[in-house]
């Protein structure tokens, strides 16, 4: 079969389509003069600008490479700390009068040692009153170092013993404490007040060496420095006088504060600040005529 020859193509100028209006293009207008008058659009500059520190009120960071800095010395990477330092001790002190806080220092190796050679596999941690009587006993949880025992018992000798039974029913000790008192319920019977003042333009150093060869044996630094200003030490700064509060005006104070002091056995610093604070409150200003006529625990007259 013969080829057809391709069809040539087309003109690019469009017939215009029947009953459709025909558009011719426009031609490009001229730029005209108010244009060119119109500045062209921003851009940077290939220079920064100088700026002048002086005359700039605020202080400009530099942004020019800091030298490096020194690391740390090696010491300093010691490594983290042990979980434990398998000391074998046992501590135990008292958070307040009617609680303690017993630590125990053993590692987990030396736990499941124990575990092994133990009846039941328990480790018990026991509060007892020297020669007297058992007060807590409780088993010792995998993991755990510390633990915090209600007693309830203020004025009270306390010791802790850590170990455990055997198959005989023996008890075997791993660890026991040091004997330790439980603080008293009850405000402190020694009533003696002392004031000290303590400069704080010298520091602790220069004050020891101050009055060093003034100290008694046991003797702390604050305890030296109330002694020396109570005889009237000459010292190389000022300081007054106190004379200790007798024990009258002290129980004149305790009886003062008798009544809140019963219906609160316990309470902490803030309420006793607040306490103290409602009282003074109450007391007569300076200058007033009621001033030494107060009783305790009357509070005087508005005058």
């Amino acid at each position: 079969m013969k080829k057809t020859p391709r069809s040539r193509k087309k003109s690019s100028t469009p017939k215009p389509r029947p009953g459709k209006k025909t558009t011719t293009p426009r031609p490009k207008k001229s730029p005209s003069p108010r244009s060119k008058n119109k500045s062209p659009r921003p851009r940077l500059g290939k220079t920064a600008l100088p700026i002048s520190p002086a005359n700039h009120p605020f202080t400009l960071p530099s942004f020019l490479p800091q030298k490096p800095t020194s690391f740390p010395p090696a010491f300093e990477f010691l490594g983290d700390l042990p979980e434990s330092y398998g000391t074998r001790r046992l501590f135990l002190t008292a958070r307040d009068p009617h609680t303690l806080f017993a630590y125990w220092d053993f590692t987990r190796e030396q736990i499941q040692e124990a575990e092994k050679e133990a009846s039941d596999g328990r480790i018990y941690l026991q509060i007892f009153v020297p020669d007297q009587e058992r007060v807590h006993q409780i088993p010792v949880a995998p993991g755990s170092r510390e633990w915090f025992f209600p007693t309830h018992r203020p004025a009270t000798l306390f010791q802790a013993e850590l170990g455990y039974y055997r198959s005989s029913g023996s008890f075997h000790q791993l660890a026991v404490s040091p004997t330790i008192i439980t603080p008293p319920d009850a405000p402190s019977a020694n009533h003696q007040i002392q004031f000290v003042t303590i400069p704080f333009h010298y520091s602790f150093r220069q004050l020891w060496d101050l009055i060093r060869n003034y100290l008694l044996p046991g003797e702390a630094l604050a305890q030296a420095l109330a002694r020396l200003q109570l005889a009237g030490h000459p010292l190389p700064f000022s300081y007054a006088i106190r004379r200790l509060v007798s024990s009258r005006l002290t129980e004149k104070i305790f009886f003062y504060l008798s009544g809140d002091f019963l219906r609160h056995r316990s309470f902490g610093s803030f309420e006793m600040t607040e306490l103290l604070r409602r009282r003074i409150e109450t007391c007569p200003k300076p200058g007033s005529s009621h001033l030494h006529g107060t009783s305790p625990g009357n509070p005087p007259r508005s005058t």
